[in-house]
């Protein structure tokens, strides 16, 4: 589990790269909200898993960055903008993407937990 911001943003895309649906589980409330991925919008922790299951069945991530990142804490919550580029495979065709990232997380337990995520694909 992620014991700071960070390092929840970046155990995110390593849960992505690692095609581990259990990990991005335990990263996010159960309310999670997302917007502008693949779905352009989902709701709940349920439809995350959902929609990675179908990314993970055709994708896979091969290499990731996040840099730039600035965390904002407010407490028991933290906004944390970031600049991601990610490349991979997707239904058999290479693919690179970048763009910028905001992560709400919430302090529960002693762990930071994704209550909402944000992407902005920026031109390639």
């Amino acid at each position: 589990m992620s014991t700071t911001p960070t390092a929840a943003v970046d155990a995110w895309w390593q849960a992505m790269q690692d095609r581990d649906p259990a990990a991005l589980a335990a990263l996010t409330l159960p309310d999670y909200l997302s917007s502008g991925g693949p779905a352009g919008r989902s709701l709940g922790r349920e439809a995350l898993l959902a929609e990675a299951e179908a990314f993970f069945a055709g994708a896979r991530i091969d290499e990731w960055t996040v840099s730039e990142l600035e965390v904002r804490r407010h407490g028991e919550v933290a906004v944390c903008s970031y600049s991601w580029h990610e490349s991979g495979v997707h239904q058999g065709t290479p693919f690179v993407m970048a763009g910028l990232a905001t992560d709400v997380l919430v302090h529960r337990d002693g762990h930071w937990l994704h209550q909402a995520h944000h992407v902005s694909p920026l031109p390639s």
